[in-house]
C-alpha cells in the first residue's frame, strides 16, 4: 500500500501525547484506510483547550475546519440589534468552520477539550487524495446548517419560556442520555450560559426554568437538568436517546 502523501506546514503532534483521540473514531475520516490515518494522525496538530480558557491562538485563524475530538466548545453570535447568542454546542466528532472568513467564530471550551484546525491547504489535499473526505466534510457542515436553521426558529419564539424549553428539548436530542426518570442533559451550564442559548437575560431564564419545573417539564437538581419522559413525548420527541 502506498505511503500517505505529507501534507504539507501542518505542525506535527507533540512528542509522547498518548492521550490523542484517534482519528479512526472520527466520522469524517470515514473511509480512509487504517493505516494511513495511523500516519495521518502523527502530523495532525491537537491544541489542548482548558475549560474557560483564552481561545488558543492555533484556534483563532480563518480559512480552517475545526474538528472537535474531546469536550464540548460553544460557538457565539453577536447580532448588531440583539444580545450575543450560544448558536451551538459543538460535539466530539464534529466540526465547525471558518473558511472563507478572517478569523474563527468566537468560542468557549466547556469542559476539556481538544481540538485539530485544519487548514485550507491541508482540506484541499486530504480531499484530492481521498474524495470520501471531501463528501464526509460536507455532510459534517450540513448538519451544523441545519442545527443553526432549528436554532434560528428557536430564538424567534416570542416568550423566554418557549425559547427555552424548544432549546432544552434540542440539546436533549443532540446530547442527551437516557436515565429511568428522563433525559438527562450533561451541560454543566450557568443561567447566564442559558440565556446566552436562548438570547435573553440571566433574570428571565431563572424566571422560565421556574415555570417549567412548576409545569414538571424539566427537574433540576443544581445545574444537572432531565426533561422527564413524558414532557418528552408530550413534545413529540423520539423516544430513542443515548444511553
Amino acid at each position: 500500500m502506498a505511503t500517505l502523501t505529507p501534507i504539507p506546514t501542518i505542525p506535527s503532534a507533540a512528542p509522547g501525547d498518548t492521550m490523542r483521540p484517534a482519528l479512526s473514531r472520527q466520522d469524517l475520516f470515514d473511509g480512509i484506510p487504517r493505516r494511513d490515518l495511523d500516519l495521518l494522525d502523527a502530523k495532525l496538530p491537537l491544541v489542548r483547550w482548558p475549560r474557560d480558557a483564552e481561545t488558543p491562538a492555533a484556534l483563532t485563524r480563518g480559512d480552517h475546519v475545526y474538528l472537535v475530538r474531546q469536550g464540548r466548545i460553544a460557538l457565539y453570535d453577536s447580532p448588531a440589534d440583539g444580545p450575543e447568542v450560544m448558536t451551538a454546542v459543538v460535539e466530539p466528532g464534529a466540526v465547525y468552520s471558518s473558511l472563507g472568513l478572517a478569523s474563527a467564530p468566537k468560542a468557549t471550551a466547556l469542559e476539556m477539550s481538544a481540538v485539530t484546525p485544519l487548514p485550507v491547504h491541508a482540506i484541499e489535499a486530504l480531499i484530492t487524495r481521498y474524495p470520501r473526505f471531501g463528501v464526509n466534510l460536507s455532510v459534517a457542515l450540513s448538519s451544523r446548517l441545519i442545527n443553526l436553521r432549528e436554532t434560528v426558529g428557536i430564538v424567534s419564539e416570542m416568550r423566554v419560556e418557549d425559547r427555552l424549553r424548544r432549546r432544552l428539548h434540542q440539546v436533549a436530542e443532540q446530547i442527551g442520555t437516557a436515565a429511568p426518570e428522563g433525559v438527562r442533559i450533561g451541560l454543566d451550564l450557568t443561567h447566564a450560559q442559558w440565556a446566552s442559548l436562548i438570547g435573553a437575560s440571566r433574570e428571565a431564564v431563572t424566571t422560565a426554568f421556574g415555570k417549567l419545573r412548576a409545569a414538571g417539564e424539566v427537574e433540576m437538581d443544581g445545574r444537572s437538568i432531565t426533561i422527564p419522559w413524558d414532557a418528552m413525548r408530550a413534545a413529540g420527541e423520539p423516544a430513542a436517546i443515548a444511553s
